[in-house]
């Protein structure tokens, strides 16, 4: 009877060999996105700012009330 296994290499490794480095799969790129468009900022500072003040009159109104409805200032 002959033996089976095969004969031991002297520079074997005790690990499995080395997997080839995966194939890079090429995809198609997507459609380009259509240009955005670019809108006016002539009234957006004075629409920005028109904001910014009604809300702090706000706040200040309502810090106000609080302040009187607490007793800290006389109306």
């Amino acid at each position: 009877m002959e033996d089976a296994t095969p004969p031991t290499e002297p520079s074997g490794a005790l690990t499995p060999p080395p997997k080839p480095p995966a194939t890079a799969v090429a995809t198609a790129s997507p459609e380009p996105t259509p240009p955005q468009q670019v809108r006016s900022a002539v009234g957006r500072p004075r629409t920005f700012r028109a904001l910014v003040n009604n809300t702090l009159d706000a706040v200040d109104e309502i810090a106000d009330a609080l302040a009187e409805g607490l007793g800290l200032r006389r109306g």
